[in-house]
């Protein structure tokens, strides 16, 4: 065997094992690149998924004040009118000097003004 053919088959026998120990590093860069490209995606949803639950908490908080808390309020100030006409009858009926006189009753008079100011008695509402 000459030496040609001899240094032929070292090379032979040396780069196979270093060709492909050459491109396993190359893929494994290739593969951490991607690997590091889809973290960075997996933050970003991440983000973006918190993004819309704050924006769905934000949208549910003005269904509640809108469905809700409004509605309370007219509530609790319709109460209150009620509760001060109520005052200002029972007042009156503490020092009334028509007792068994129900035509001329200024409490009853108060409330029946009270009533045509508003238009009607409120009802209350259900359970």
């Amino acid at each position: 065997m000459e030496t040609s053919e001899i240094v032929s088959l070292l090379f032979g026998i040396v780069s196979a094992p270093v060709g492909l120990w050459i491109q396993s590093l190359l893929l494994r860069k290739k593969y951490s690149t991607e690997l590091e490209s889809l973290r960075a995606q997996v933050e970003a949803a991440k983000t973006e998924t918190r993004g819309d639950e704050l924006e769905n908490l934000k949208n549910g908080m003005a269904i509640l004040m809108e469905q809700v808390v409004e509605p309370l309020k007219k509530e609790i100030n319709a109460i209150r009118k009620e509760l001060a006409r109520l005052r200002r009858a029972v007042e009156k009926a503490n020092r009334c000097p028509f007792v068994g006189h129900a035509d001329t009753c200024p409490v009853l008079g108060e409330l029946r003004r009270a009533e045509e100011v508003e238009g009607h008695a409120r009802e209350p509402t259900g359970p």
